[in-house]
């Protein structure tokens, strides 16, 4: 059985504790990884920042060498590192070689590209002169989640080392081979040892020792649950927070909306990925002239989407990543059918070996802004735009919201009200790694991509040159 060791400091390393690696699809154990230990992490922590203090003094031009190498990497080996993600994650293997794992490498690509272009700048004032310049925060904890691992690896980090910080990555430990894999390639490139660190292991253990160490930043994608851990462990050690946790998210359809693409993309938004994913729609909401037969058509093709083998071209959905969360979510299901809901599609655990659940509607007549994290949609009808506004006003959660309408006057109107991070007007997941991405509310806070990316792992330095006497030179005539 293959073994996949933590790299710390340009070595591969390996402890007593290990992790067995289940393959969600078959439920056989095919791999394992190690619980990083406390004094591995302390020797990560203590070269991160001595190779930190290297990278810093590296010009924007040789950073920008160095991230086009990890991006060449992660392109040459796309193949390898697709087919772990989904062997480990379960989702289709179509998903990580044609989305997730390319939107990561490209991260890095255009990071390059951005400090290619970047200069400090200068003002030249009443007094003297102003440089700013832009100052890294040091290391770097940068939690990644399961389900799209090396896809926020270059999210997060991609800009954590354009801005001249060094990195620990803590990894899910249901998904981690592909970034342990990655681990081997980048060893091969001419860094600073120890200006990356990839170590495994369980958040109630090795990240909980991350968040109370001395490090500089904290990068967590995850769920509210954890981040209030992080938060309240790292509060010895106060240090900025970026973080994306998901939500609920809205998916609107106006009866003028063109009928076939809303429908196409609620079932991409809704069901990719098992709908383990951040951005995914959680509650579909259509105007009452359309309601049923879009309902009728959601419900038919919903039906006829293929669970099964994630390496098997015709699936389109694969398996949960655990069966605890399989029967955590068949039991939410369950709670929200008992409090009046109508199921439409799918309803039940499927009757044979994997942790696969069937993508499912349920209708509602009131709305729980609620996150299943699964292949599990609310929907419900609406009269007319006030009511929208008011369920926009409520959600506490707004990552991102789809409009979908012909009325680019209300969309736009709608848009601006409401709490999102993104919102896509009659389209879904139009981003790229120039796009801020990120949440407001209990979303999160910080972005991470485009160059307001860069901004959150970069501290500003303002320093100024006299020329003239300063305004306050003989203020008290002494």
């Amino acid at each position: 059985m293959q073994e996949y060791k933590y790299y710390i400091a340009g070595e591969f390393k390996e402890s007593k504790q290990k992790i067995s690696v289940v393959n969600p699809a078959t439920e056989e154990v095919f791999a394992n990884i190690f619980e990083t230990t406390k004094e591995d992490l302390n020797i990560a922590l203590g070269e991160a920042k001595s190779a930190q203090a290297q990278w810093r003094a590296t010009s924007y031009l040789e950073r920008a060498k160095v991230l086009r190498e990890i991006s060449r990497v992660i392109f040459d080996n796309l193949s390898v590192l697709a087919e772990l993600e989904s062997k480990e994650i379960g989702k289709p293997l179509k998903e990580s070689l044609f989305v997730d794992i390319p939107l990561g490498g490209e991260c890095f690509n255009y990071y390059a590209s951005f400090l290619e272009s970047l200069e400090d700048e200068a003002i030249r004032g009443e007094y003297g002169l102003s440089t700013i310049s832009y100052e890294p925060f040091g290391v770097c904890g940068v939690y990644l989640p399961f389900n799209t691992p090396l896809m926020i690896f270059g999210f997060s980090c991609a800009a954590a080392l354009a801005a001249g910080n060094a990195l620990i990555v803590k990894l899910s430990e249901y998904g981690s081979l592909s970034m342990l894999e990655l681990a081997k390639y980048l060893d091969s490139l001419d860094i600073p040892k120890g200006l990356i660190n990839i170590i495994s292991g369980r958040g109630q253990s090795i990240g909980k020792e991350i968040a109370q160490s001395n490090i500089d930043l904290i990068s967590f994608t995850g769920s509210r649950d954890t981040l209030k851990k992080v938060i309240s462990t790292s509060a010895q050690n106060p240090k900025k927070i970026i973080c994306e946790l998901g939500g609920c998210n809205l998916t609107i359809v106006f009866s003028d909306a063109d009928k076939e693409a809303a429908l196409q993309n609620v079932l991409g938004s809704s069901f990719m990925k098992q709908g383990q994913m951040c951005i995914g729609t959680s509650v579909v909401l259509v105007q009452e002239d359309m309601y049923e037969n879009f309902v009728k058509e959601l419900v038919f093709k919903t039906n006829a989407i293929k669970v099964g083998d994630p390496f098997d071209s015709l699936s389109g959905i694969g398996a949960l990543v655990t069966k605890d969360h399989i029967h955590n979510i068949d039991n939410k299901v369950k709670a929200v059918l008992s409090k009046g809901g109508r199921l439409l599609a799918g309803g039940e655990i499927l009757k044979h070996k994997g942790y696969f659940y069937p993508p499912t509607i349920i209708e509602v007549d009131e709305i729980s802004y609620d996150e299943f994290f699964a292949p599990v949609i609310l929907i419900k009808k609406f009269k007319n735009t006030d009511q929208i506004k008011k369920i926009l006003e409520d959600n506490p959660t707004g990552l991102v919201t789809q409009i979908w309408t012909k009325d680019l006057e209300r969309a736009d109107s709608l848009a601006k009200l409401a709490k999102s991070g993104t919102v896509w007007i009659n389209t879904f997941a139009c981003m790229s790694a120039q796009t801020p991405f990120g949440g407001m509310g209990q979303s999160g806070w910080g972005r991470n991509l485009g160059k307001l990316g860069f901004f959150e792992y970069a501290q500003a330095k303002h320093i100024g040159l006299g020329i003239k006497k300063s305004p306050v030179d003989g203020w008290f005539g002494v």
